[in-house]
Parts: C-alpha cells; sequence; structure tokens
C-alpha cells in the first residue's frame, strides 16, 4: 500500500490531467484513463495502487473542468435566448465566469457533502442494492417514460393559430422519440455488432458520443455565426443562500440517483430531482447542475473503494477494477482525503481557466470552434480509425436533429439506455432480427 504523501502526488498528477484536457468539448477523461489502460502505458511509470487515486484525482477535475465547455462552447446565437440553458443564458449576457462560478460551488458544496456521508456509506449501500437490484429494468423503463412526459414545449405556446399549435407542440414531442430510437438503435449497433473492431472495444462508444453532444453544437456555434460579448470576470455572483442550498440538495439528491442505478446518467438523475425538489431559478438550476456532476462522477467511482460494498459504477471502475480490488478501509480514508484535496485544487484551477477562456471566446469564438470541431474529429480517428469517424458523423446527424426539433439533447442518451434495456428485458434478439443483424 501506498504512503499518503505517494498518495497525494499521483492524485495531483491526476488532477493536472483533468484540467489539462477536461475543458475541451466532447471530450471525456473516461478516454484517457481507457487509453492508458489499454496500451499498457500507465503501469510502465506508475505503480499499479497509485492508478486508482490517480483517476479519483482525474475524476475530480473532470467533474469541474468540463463546466467551461458546457457554458462557453454550447450556444447558439441570441434569436435562440428563451430556448436555452441558464448557464448559455449567462454567457450570452456577458455571466459567463458567474455561471462557471455558480457551477463550482454547487460541485464544492457536494464535495463536502460527500466527504461527510462516506461513514454513512458503507451501512446502507450492500442493503440498498440488495433490495433494488431485481427493480432496475423497471425502475430506468419508468425513467425514460417520465423523460418523454415531461417535456416542455418550448415553441408551441408562442404560436397564435390553435392548430399550427398543437402542429408544432407535437412536431417537438414526436422528435424527441425519434431521437430517442435513432440514438438507441445506433447504440445497440455498436454495442451488439463487429462494426467497430476489437481492438478498439475499450472505446467503442466513445465517437457516438462525441458525435450526439460535442461536434453539433460546436457546428451550430459555427453556423450561426455566434458573437459572444465581453464577459465580466469578477469572482461574484448574484443569488442567495436559499437558492444555494435548493440547488445543492436537488444536484446532490440527482447525483446519488445517477451514481447507484446502473446506466442512469447525471442528466437523468438531475431531471428527477428537480422535480422531486421543485426548483425554480437559473441560479438554483445552475449550482444543482454542478453539484450533480460532482456526485454523479465521483460518488459511483468511491463505491469501487468500499472493501464489502461490491458496487461498480461508471465506466472509470469498470477500468480501474480490472487491475485493483480494495483490501482495507485505509484506501477508503485515502480516498476520502484525495476527494476534499483535489476538489480544491480542481476549483481554484477551474475558475482560472474559465478567466482565461472567457477572455478569448469574445474575440476568437468562431475559430475556436473550427478548432474543436478538427481536434474531434482527431480524437475519432486516433482512438477508432475511419470507421470511428463515420459513426461520429452519423451520430452527429442525430445530435443535429434534436437541435431541429428544440426537444432535449439527453435524448441521444436513448445510444445507451435503450440497448441495455433490451438486454435486461430479454428482447435483444427481437430488436436484432428486426434490423436484420
Amino acid at each position: 500500500m501506498l504512503d499518503p504523501l505517494s498518495v497525494v502526488l499521483w492524485a495531483l498528477f491526476g488532477v493536472a490531467v483533468g484540467l489539462l484536457f477536461s475543458w475541451m468539448p466532447g471530450f471525456h477523461v473516461y478516454n484517457v484513463i481507457a487509453l492508458l489502460t489499454a496500451t499498457g502505458l500507465t503501469f510502465t511509470f506508475m505503480p499499479s495502487d497509485a492508478f486508482p487515486f490517480f483517476v479519483l484525482g482525474a475524476i475530480v477535475s473532470f467533474a469541474y473542468a468540463s463546466t467551461i465547455s458546457t457554458v462557453y462552447f454550447s450556444v447558439a446565437d441570441d434569436t435562440m435566448i428563451f430556448m436555452l440553458f441558464p448557464t448559455q443564458r449567462y454567457l450570452v449576457v456577458g455571466r459567463g465566469h458567474e455561471a462557471v462560478l455558480l457551477t463550482l460551488i454547487g460541485a464544492f458544496g457536494a464535495s463536502l457533502v460527500l466527504a461527510a456521508s462516506l461513514p454513512i456509506l458503507p451501512l446502507v449501500l450492500p442493503t440498498l442494492r440488495d433490495l433494488l437490484n431485481p427493480y432496475i429494468p423497471l425502475f430506468l423503463a419508468s425513467l425514460v417514460v417520465f423523460m418523454f412526459m415531461s417535456e416542455w414545449l418550448k415553441v408551441g405556446d408562442r404560436v397564435e393559430n390553435p392548430r399550427l399549435r398543437i402542429a408544432v407542440a407535437w412536431t417537438q414531442a414526436l422528435g424527441g422519440i425519434f431521437v430517442f430510437l435513432a440514438s438507441g438503435a445506433l447504440g445497440f449497433i455498436l454495442m451488439y455488432t463487429n462494426f467497430l473492431p476489437a481492438r478498439v472495444a475499450y472505446v467503442r462508444l466513445t465517437p457516438m458520443f462525441l458525435g450526439f453532444f460535442g461536434l453539433p453544437w460546436v457546428l451550430l456555434n459555427i453556423l450561426s455565426d455566434v458573437r459572444i460579448g465581453e464577459q465580466i470576470t469578477e469572482d461574484t455572483v448574484a443569488t442567495d443562500p436559499r437558492a444555494l442550498l435548493n440547488g445543492l440538495f436537488g444536484g446532490v439528491l440527482g447525483g446519488y440517483i445517477a451514481a447507484f442505478f446502473p446506466i442512469i446518467t447525471g442528466g437523468m438523475g438531475a431531471l428527477v430531482a428537480g422535480h422531486m425538489t421543485s426548483q425554480r431559478g437559473d441560479d438554483t438550476f445552475i449550482v444543482s447542475q454542478g453539484a450533480n456532476r460532482f456526485v454523479y462522477y465521483v460518488g459511483a467511482f468511491l463505491f469501487l473503494f468500499l472493501p464489502t460494498a461490491a458496487i461498480t459504477r461508471g465506466g472509470a471502475a469498470w477500468l480501474v477494477s480490472g487491475v485493483y480490488q480494495p483490501k482495507t478501509y485505509r484506501e477508503y480514508v485515502y480516498a476520502a482525503g484525495v476527494l476534499l484535496l483535489a476538489s480544491g485544487v480542481s476549483f481554484l484551477g477551474t475558475l482560472l481557466l474559465s478567466k482565461a477562456v472567457a477572455r478569448v471566446v469574445t474575440r476568437h469564438y468562431k475559430t475556436i470552434s473550427y478548432a474543436v470541431a478538427g481536434l474531434l474529429f482527431l480524437i475519432s480517428w486516433a482512438l477508432t480509425g475511419f470507421v470511428g469517424v463515420v459513426v461520429m458523423v452519423v451520430a452527429s446527424l442525430i445530435g443535429l436533429a434534436a437541435a431541429f426539433f428544440n426537444t432535449r439533447r439527453s435524448y441521444c442518451l436513448g445510444g445507451l439506455i435503450f440497448p441495455v434495456l433490451l438486454s435486461m428485458t430479454g428482447y435483444t434478439e427481437v430488436f436484432a432480427s428486426l434490423l436484420g443483424l
């Protein structure tokens, strides 16, 4: 077992790697972890028992630094201001850095809540797992139905003609169903066929998610000729303690839901928790998103350090579990310390990154969008070759369809949810025959 100083140093190295890559749109720190694991490069310079703490530091910094791409690189022009996410509206009016700071406050608050709950988790998680595991397929199916039922029809209520209003509303609703099923079919093909070669199995879904959530919004930035005004980079927020606490509570709740249940993502957990806590206000929403993402990513990975829980959640945990199994609660205590240290460093590092990016986007937003689009193609090519680029382009068309229909981009998660739900319910072969596979 490593000494405490080595744990700290390897964790800080992970934080540095996370901060270096995680601000890029569509890029996920899991890709770095997968690449290091598959190539064996990690263990040529890193002890195997240091790897989980390196990964924990990287995931913590990703939960913070990925806020940069969410705020600064996924906004359409100002004609869409009433359909934008709160973080995007903040950016349009010059308050992008404030949106980042609110998200970081939510993430840091969640880190304190998560650290405080660590002594309790070993007592309750094994029992919860045994009680709820038989009902996970039902829970997942119910959540998908709830996603469709809770869709807010953004455009139809502003159309004067009643018949046209109904047509517009149904176009959005049916468009969401189309996006979910199309992404689900693509995910099914990638998971259950050899469309991508076996040698890239560890990053098989990467080009799909780059296409769903990265490239479409970069392309929209380019096509809509976005102009970002001067950004205020003062470290101040316009909110009140009640909004912060409400956002923190809802975000932590949604994060725990997503971290505990397999396949449930942070966005889906946030959707459920937001309705359960009746959140109101842009500041509350932004804080909750920061808290939700932190608990979802970091909390799920922390389960791996519990010797008695036997809970593995998230891509990073599955990768690391192949080379690491916890032996004592000392490692769990070390992980708690790394959690707090990495959170503090990541908070400050992301704050500095935000100020730097805020100054650049006001002058070179379109140039940055071109560069990011090229980077996404390069990442897909490097990881999965030409076929992966084709997958990313197809997935991008589905992601653009979500924007075209003004529906939730989270429906693209059908690429993961739909195939897994078919597998859990025993309908894999039936759907494969429908597709002629």
